[in-house]
Parts: C-alpha cells; structure tokens; sequence
C-alpha cells in the first residue's frame, strides 16, 4: 500500500523479544512530534497475552494521545496459532484474509482523517505463525508496508537477524532501516551494520533499555526518560528523515515511471503513435498487481467530484486525494497466460532461491543435472501421453513450437522421401503444415510462416505462409444455448454430397449443454461430415495440385492469440483420426519406418501416421482447461486408458486418466503454466519414432538447435515444483468446488443438437468444466452488449458487439478502461487485455470461488455501464 501523504512502516522483529515494541514506542514519540493531532497510528494487528500487558496500552502509556489499535487480541501469551485455537472465539479475526482487510481499512480511514504517519507492528518474529497458522511474513506479505527490522542484539543474534532479512528479502519487502540494541557484551552491531551496507540498508543502533526497577512507578520514570532521550537523539532524528526521504523517492518514481517508460521503451504488441496509459506495476501478489494508474490518479484529475455508482462501485478518478496510489488490480489475463500459483508465491521463490544459490546457471550440451532429469520424467508422467518419451529445452512457447516443426517436418521429408534438393515442380511446392485458421503459434520467423495471414503479419515484409489451413467449426454461447457456427466452405461441400442425410443442415447447430459438444457417439453425422471435407480437401491439395505437407498442427480445443476461439473438439479429433487412418492422402512412403520396432518403443501403434500431430499445449495445456493435457478433450471416455492399468508412475495424479493412443499427439509444446508464471522455459516432448528420425553417423543429421540458457536449472526446479503441486491439488480436490455447478448443470439438461436428440451412454461423467459457474455464463450469454461467451477452465472469453470484427475491432477499449477504476467490494479493480472484439479473463490455479464471484459480479456491472 502507498500512499501521497501518508507514510506507513511495518516493524519486524528478528526474533520474538527483540524490543519491537521498545523500539516502536520510540519511533511513535519521534514521528508525534512532526504529525497534527491524531495524525499518528499504531497498530499491532496481533496480539497475544493478558489485556493489561498488551504492546498497544503500553503505546498509549508512554506515547499519549496516539491512535492506538488492536485488530486480534488473545488472552493467552501463546504463539498466535495456538492462542487462537484456544481461544476459539469467532468474533476475533483469524483468517489472513480478515486480518489483512482490516489493516488495510484502518490505514485508509487514518489517511482519510488526515493522518500522516503509521506504525504497524507485528508480533514474534519474521516467520513466526500468525492466528491462521500463516508465518507472518506471507501473512502481511500483501501489504508490502515499507519495512523497519528490529534485529537480535543477543548471542546468537547476528545469524537469527541475517536469516530473517534474507526472508523478508526473498518475499519482496522493502527494507528500509535496520534498528537493534547496542549491547557491547556480543557486539552483533559492528558485523551486521557491514554486512546491511553491502545492501544499501542503512543501520543504527539504540542504546540498551534501562532494567527493570522493583518499583513501579520508579520504573515507569526510567523508561519515560529512555524514550524521551532516544526519540530525541540525532540518530532516530535522521532515520525518521531518511525514512520519509526513501518515500517520496518511491512515490516520485512510481509515477514517473509511466512517462519514462515512453521515452525508453518499446513496448511489445503496441502501436506507439497511439497513445496509451501505462499501467505501472510496484508488486504483485496472490491473483492482483498492485499497480499505479495515472490516469486515475486524484492528483492528476480534474474532477472534483465524487460519484458513486447504484452498484457501490465507486471510479478511481473520482476519489480523493488520500486514497492509496497504489490501485489492487486483478489479473485477468495471467500474465499473459502464465500464472498458476500467483503471483509472489514464497514456495516458488524459495525454489528460484536454491537452484540460484546451488547451480546459478551451468552449461547444459553434452551435460544434465538433476532438476532438467526430474522436470522430462515429470512432465512425461503429468501428461499420460503413451506417445512421448523424449524432452527437448527451450526457452519459450514460441522456439519450443520452432523446434517442433523441425521435428516434424524432418520425420515426414525422410520418410516421404522428400528434400531441399527436389526437381524444380516439386521445389515449387515447398514442404508445409495444416493447421487451422484463427491459428497462432508464437512470434519467431519459422512458427509465423505456419500461421495463415493474419494481423500480426499482413505488414511482415518477410512472412511467406506455407501451408492449408481449414476453416474450423467454433463454438459460442448465445441466450443460453451453446451455438455451433459451421464455415460457409463446409456446408457447400456437405450440401455438394449426398453420402449422408446431413445434405441439408443449418450453418448454426444448437446444443442445451457442453456435455453435449462432447459426446462425439451422438454427432456421428457431424463427424462424417467433418471427414467428408478433410478428404475431398486433402484430396484437391495433394493430389490435384502436387502440394506437400509435413505436419499437423493444431491448439487443442482452444485457439488463443488467434482471437480466443473455441473450436469443435469433434472437428479436431476428426482431423487427426482421418488423416491418421488415411495416410495415402499425404504421399506414399519411400522409407521404412524402423523405429517402431526399436528397443525403446514396446507399442507400434506408438508410431506417427500420415503426418506427425504436433500439439501446441504452450496456453491450453498443464491444466489451464482443467486438464494436464488439453489433448484428452479429443477422446472419447472409452478411449481413455485407466491409468490405474498402466505400470505406476511417480507422482501421477489420480484424477488425470492416460492419454488415448489414437488421439494422443506425437509432439507436444509445453511452455507458460511450466514454471508456474515465474520463468521463461519451454519443454518439447516427442515420440520415440520422431526421436529416431534424427539418428545417423553424420552431425549434420543431428537436431542442432540450443540457446545459451539451455535447461537452465533455475526454470527447471521451479518447473518441477509447479508441476508437484498441480498434480497435488487435482488429486486433492482442490478444484471440486468449482466442478460441482457443473456437474449439476450437466445432469440436469438433456442433450437437444439438431443433428442428435439423444444421450450416448458413454457420456456418465463431465468431460470439461470452468471456474466461472454456469449461471454466470448463462447470464453473460443473454446480456445485449455481447455476441456471446464460452468459459473453459480458467478462462471466460466475451465476445463484444461491434460493427467490426477480429483484431481490427475497438469495442473491447472502453470496456476495458471501464474494468481499471470500477472497483469490487474489496477495492479491487480488473487488468484485462483484449483480442480486438474479444476480451477474456484468466484466474490462476489458486484463485478461489470467492474471488470469481466478486469478479464475474464487476464483468456485470461493467457491462451494464456500457
């Protein structure tokens, strides 16, 4: 939290019995003297022992007229989890979220009365548990208050004083000033003034408290005199100077940095003669940045007025001055798609921090280390692909996509008999990939060439596509029905046939249900109109006009930079079965494929056939859809193996069936949910028959492509880590609550496709879910400013209505805006990014249903205020 005005500080102590509280009280002298009356709070969010002992009456006692406050006051003097449980009373905050709530009301309401000055001071030490059993660094972690640390004077003390900075340090705080005792019995001072040097935090030392006189009131007397004597002294004098110097500072850059960032910066996916608000980010943590809005910024607004909305949704700009700078804003697009754990996450920090200190980084060619073996094993294990059983590094989305189609395209020229050196009617038909329009794979030259033209590179002077890409069928929900758009091109070749009834079906099928998309036994003449198309489209391409093609590319499910478009699971499951069945639509092979009979392959059904299928997984997979691989909404429950047959992996979710065979891709891209949002590292995992392609005597034969940071060991423990604790919460249940509105949704409506008026009896359990409940969806779909919505997993896309469509559309900007300064009941507002006439919203893993209730309720209101 940040403020104009306001200045705040936490005091952490190295370890309990530090003189925390001694040294708060001298701090709160020092600032009474500079702040109006009542311009001073102490707060101790925490508190444990008898009423008459408590650290915020002995504040009021030698700092009088201070505002004092207590949010949870325990009657034992226990450590907080265990008072709290003996305690057990439900009118005493507990729950971190509480806790938290109420620290951040209290600093708002003293800022609003005008107050300057804060003092919040925590009890025990660093890492000492607070009420919910939270240590207390990640208890106060999302109010990254400015820190004071009070470290240990006592033997011992310069270890237990280090070691609680660096965990402060490796959870994002600000240290701002060291404070200890000067007890010349150990001298930790001298050491630990060098050693905080080396950091750029300033240390001071105090002179040690005066002891305990049997009189009370002699007592009393002493103390006083200390703490006027020290309040006083040019060293607590300069610190208070110091300190509020270190907070214009911050305030100062945080709001230039918009302005700088102009002058500096060139920003990805932005045209920069278009102007832009830049959002400045100061932190992040859990599902919200906390983040600096000029253009809401009360200082730099026009507007005078206050105005609230009949929703309580109060805009930014119209606040007032001593509201906080800083702005908690929800991350809707998870960065990018990246988050899983949230933001600031300690067990993934503290993971970075032990491969860092362990390895750093370390060559990784002709050479491996535990944590790059440990993520291939886990990966593999986590996608119960039957297919894959090699790992290849990279370092993104988009050169793992890169080097999946050299994989490819390798396989298919050997085994097709094709090369650079054909005769020249063949050269002219460069080897190319199907994919499927609306499709996008990432921004280097390669893996642009596989996308169709498109926004991103109609003015690429270079692009040169190679490849076919169909036209899919997509899927939206509109007043409660989830509609079926057929393209124009496959209706005309259906209606051109009369091998099946469907001769005259409507361009838009109707479902009551998203069960019903998925029961692929009751769309069978969906399916064999969806293969009807490919192969007379095959057909033209290969054998009418002499193209070739190398691979099959494809997002399962859910098409993402292209536009967010959710396409037909059954067209995509067609695609690959009948080019999979139907190889002699590609060409006739010229060379034996061996490696199906190779040592290392036990299944030959194992084998890629017609065109190996690359999957890009880099957005859908690793449970961003609810699933470890977004691959298995293309199979059919019977097809899906028990992997409870399957020879017992480690870690292997329960939850998680075994990929089926036959739609089981023979590449697979794994990138952003990798390394749980916090690391750039992407893993291309691929079968033993693509794997075998690239064997020979000759270098030249080898798969050469690497970058320096290779498998860096940093990204691959963190990868590890995250991808433990995704298989952890599936199997725990983490993610029931937010299964159970569907499953009941899915019981309750019956199946009504017009080409289908009945249940497959295979369809027995739900196959996909979201976060975002179906009554949410349902009221989106009807809502008259959008043309409609799906939700998948994670994600909820809106689509707005506009004239225009696609990426050239501007309906989503004013939306957009709209969603930064409309804030929820916890002050909250929503950072969104747009896909022309699409805007979609990301939770992480860990979001929880609270939080997307009081999200979907600001999408509403938003809308409503369109």
């Amino acid at each position: 939290m940040l403020w104009r005005d306001l200045k705040a500080w936490q005091v952490y102590g190295a370890n309990t019995d530090v003189g925390k509280t001694i040294v708060s009280t001298i701090l709160c002298r020092a600032l009474q003297r500079r702040a109006s009356p009542n311009g001073l709070l102490y707060l101790k969010p925490v508190s444990t022992g008898p009423q008459a002992e408590a650290d915020d009456r002995h504040i009021r006692q030698y700092v009088p007229g201070i505002v004092s406050k207590c949010i949870s006051q325990f009657s034992k003097p226990l450590s907080p989890h265990l008072a709290a449980q003996i305690d057990g009373s439900s009118s005493i905050p507990t729950s971190d979220h509480q806790i938290v709530r109420q620290v951040k009301e209290l600093l708002s309401r003293h800022s609003e009365a005008g107050g300057r000055y804060a003092i919040l001071e925590t009890a025990g030490g660093v890492l000492s548990p607070g009420p919910s059993g939270s240590v207390q660094a990640d208890l106060y972690r999302p109010l990254r208050l400015p820190t004071i640390l009070i470290g240990d004077s006592k033997l011992g003390g310069i270890g237990t004083t280090i070691s609680a900075f660096e965990s402060l340090h490796v959870r994002g705080y600000d240290l701002d000033s060291l404070i200890l005792f000067d007890d010349p019995q150990w001298g930790n001072y001298g050491y630990l003034e060098r050693h905080f040097s080396k950091h750029d935090i300033p240390a001071i030392a105090l002179p040690m408290p005066p002891t305990r006189r049997q009189d009370p009131k002699d007592d009393e007397a002493v103390l006083s005199d200390y703490y006027q004597e020290c309040s006083e002294s040019k060293a607590i004098t300069n610190l208070i100077d110091l300190l509020q110097q270190k907070h214009f500072s911050r305030v100062s850059k945080l709001t230039s940095m918009p302005s700088q960032a102009d002058g500096v910066i060139w920003h990805p996916f932005r045209q920069h003669s278009i102007p832009h608000n830049i959002i400045a980010i100061d932190s992040a943590y859990g599902d919200h940045f906390q983040a600096y809005n000029q253009e809401s910024d009360p200082s730099l607004s026009s507007s005078s007025t206050t105005t609230t909305s009949s929703s309580g949704l109060t805009p930014l700009a119209a606040q007032s001055p001593a509201k906080p700078l800083l702005t908690p804003l929800f991350d809707a697009s998870a960065s990018w798609w990246t988050q899983g754990l949230g933001h600031g996450n300690p067990d993934i920090a503290l993971t970075a921090a032990h491969a860092a200190g362990r390895y750093g980084h370390v060559m990784f060619a002709h050479a491996v280390h535990e944590p790059a073996l440990d993520i291939s094993y886990n990966l593999l294990s986590t996608l119960q692909n039957p297919r894959l059983n090699r790992v290849f590094f990279t370092d993104n989305g988009s050169t793992g996509m890169e080097v999946a189609v050299k994989m490819a395209l390798r396989a298919s020229c050997q085994r097709y008999g094709w090369s650079k050196d054909d005769d020249a009617a063949a050269a002219k038909s460069p080897v190319a990939i199907l994919g499927l329009k609306g499709s996008y794979h990432g921004d280097t030259i390669g893996v642009m060439n596989c996308s169709e033209p498109n926004l991103f590179n109609e003015k690429v002077d270079w692009h040169q596509p190679w490849g076919h890409w169909f036209d899919p069928p997509s899927l939206l929900m509109r007043h409660g029905k989830w509609e079926l758009s057929i393209p124009e091109d496959m209706m005309q070749s259906s209606s051109a046939s009369h091998s099946h009834a469907n001769t005259n079906a409507n361009k838009v099928q109707a479902f009551d249900s998203l069960d019903a998309i998925f029961d692929f036994d009751a769309r069978q003449a969906d399916a064999a109109r969806y293969e009807e198309h490919i192969q007379s489209t095959l057909t033209t391409l290969v054998k009418h006009q002499g193209k070739r093609f190398g691979a099959l590319i494809m997002e399962p499910l859910l098409m993402g930079a292209g536009g967010m478009i959710f396409v037909d699971p059954l067209f995509q499951r067609t695609l690959i079965t009948t080019i999979r069945s139907n190889p002699d639509l590609i060409g006739t092979p010229v060379a034996v494929d061996e490696s199906s009979s190779s040592p290392n392959s036990s299944d030959s059904n194992c084998n890629w056939s017609g065109l190996p299928l690359i999957a890009d997984e880099v957005f859908t997979g690793l449970y961003r859809l609810g699933r470890a691989s977004s691959s298995s909404f293309l199979s059919t429950p019977p097809e899906i193996e028990d992997s409870s047959t399957q020879p017992p992996s480690a870690g292997v979710s329960a939850q998680q069936p075994r990929l089926s065979t036959p739609i089981a891709p023979d590449i697979s891209v794994h990138a952003k949910l990798l390394t749980a949002g916090l690391l750039p590292l992407a893993l291309t995992a691929a079968s033993e028959s693509i794997f075998q392609t690239f064997l020979s005597d000759a270098k030249s034969d080898a798969l050469l492509h690497g970058h320096s940071y290779t498998a860096h060991p940093i990204g691959c423990m963190v990868g590890n880590k995250a991808l433990d604790e995704y298989r952890r919460m599936d199997s725990k249940g983490s993610w029931d609550e937010f299964k159970k509105p569907w499953t009941t949704a899915s019981t309750s409506q019956s199946i009504t496709p017009t080409s289908s008026s009945t249940t497959s009896p295979q369809m027995q359990t739900t196959p996909v879910y979201s976060f975002f409940p179906p009554s949410v969806l349902e009221k989106l779909s009807h809502h008259p400013k959008l043309r409609g919505c799906f939700a998948l997993g994670t994600v909820l896309v809106l689509k707005v209505a506009s004239e225009g469509s696609g990426y050239n559309s501007s309906a989503t900007a004013s939306l957009q805006a709209l969603l930064l300064t409309l804030l929820d009941s916890e002050g909250c507002g929503v950072h969104s990014r747009v896909l022309g006439d699409v805007i979609y919203f990301m939770t992480s893993l860990t979001t929880t249903p609270e939080q997307v209730e009081r999200l979907s309720k600001t999408l509403l209101q938003a809308l409503d205020q369109q």
